[in-house]
């Protein structure tokens, strides 16, 4: 079985042969609807079991984490990727290969700690990652192209690809990107790796180095004082941001609530149009999911983010399903994010794609 098969397999597992693989390694999980402990330190069985999309997932209120099989074994057994699924392989007995895997089980702490690193220590844990003009030619287009088209990049005005290298260097050791995030005054706020799974042949996770505050700050960058500003959401849509030559606040995660004032001090005394682009993560729009999400956006919206706004704002606060806005683009395609609408679209030109965002504030979403 060729490897991409491998992958494709084991994110298809079933409830049953999962519980099977952890039981095999020592987790004792007697039933899906039974709490069990992933961690020897868990006083009180905090792990769980369910089905989400049709994949089976695992989380540990305890320590924060949530992920599938082959996480758990990375995460709490020390394996590489392949070795997890090698080692799947094995367990299940499709194939008898006598390779020895070394497991190891790690110590976790509790996600509630006082304990951050410094400046300084973030900064030296940055300095470990290879700037991307340090790689081979070949290797540089790989690691842009896990983030955004590299027409994108291409098309970039020396400014835009100068502040996109600046934020993403390559792991050699995980083979993959490491974003930085900073606060207001440029300071080092986070490093994110951006992991790499099968799933419909999307990346699916990211993950923030332990002891930072990832969430502090939204990234901010405003160039024109005659252009909207984007309000988008997350690392992916801030990272692909820093390549257009637009105004933006990539806002840290969907449950941020208020602006802190160094923030808002950057807008200074001038006033913006604004356009919000809400991360609509949702293929269905028919369930009571969606309905819930959208009562609970809106409320979001109309509560936290838009009153702050308002003191900045010259005349438009605009809303934007990108789903329905841009979608024409090929067709009914998932767009939920600008992340997304840059990997669907025919464009593949930045120049090209911001005039189309800056072409007008229509179709805001309903409130």
């Amino acid at each position: 079985m060729k490897y991409e098969e491998k992958i494709s397999f084991v994110a298809s597992l079933s409830l049953e042969k999962v519980i099977f693989v952890l039981n095999s390694l020592g987790v004792d999980v007697t039933s899906h609807n039974k709490n069990f402990r992933l961690r020897e330190d868990d006083r009180i069985p905090s792990a769980s079991i369910y089905i989400k999309n049709e994949k089976v997932r695992i989380h540990d209120f305890g320590i924060g984490f949530d992920g599938d099989i082959i996480d758990v074994m990375q995460e709490f057994f020390g394996l590489s990727f392949k070795d997890a699924i090698d080692y799947i392989f094995q367990i299940l007995g499709i194939e008898d290969n006598q390779t020895q895997f070394y497991l190891q089980k790690k110590e976790f702490q509790s996600l509630k700690t006082d304990t951050y690193l410094t400046s300084e220590e973030i900064k030296k844990e940055w300095n470990k990652y290879i700037p991307l003009e340090k790689l081979s030619e070949k290797k540089r287009l790989e690691v842009i192209c896990k983030l955004v088209p590299f027409e994108y990049f291409q098309t970039a005005s020396n400014s835009n690809k100068q502040a996109f290298l600046k934020a993403v260097k390559y792991d050699k050791y995980q083979k993959e990107p490491v974003v930085a995030t900073f606060k207001p005054n440029g300071e080092l706020l986070t490093i994110r790796h951006r992991r790499y799974k099968l799933k419909n042949g999307e990346v699916i996770k990211w993950k923030s180095l332990k002891g930072t505050k990832a969430n502090g700050y939204s990234q901010i960058r405003i160039k024109h004082q005659d252009e909207p500003i984007f309000i988008i959401e997350g690392t992916h849509d801030y990272i692909v941001a820093e390549l257009f030559d637009i105004n933006f606040i990539a806002l840290p995660n969907k449950g941020y609530r208020k602006f802190k004032d160094e923030e808002l001090t950057v807008l200074g005394s001038n006033k913006f149009d604004f356009v919000i682009l809400p991360d609509l993560d949702f293929i269905y729009e028919t369930d009571e999911t969606y309905y819930k999400f959208i009562h609970d956006l809106n409320k979001f919206l109309n509560e936290f983010l838009i009153p702050q706004l308002e003191a900045f704002t010259k005349e438009i606060i605009s809303i934007w399903n990108l789903k329905k806005k841009f979608s024409y683009f090929k067709g009914i395609e998932k767009v939920k994010d600008l992340s997304d609408l840059c990997l669907v679209c025919d464009l593949r030109d930045s120049n090209y794609l911001k005039s189309h965002l800056l072409s007008s504030f229509a179709e805001p979403l309903n409130r």
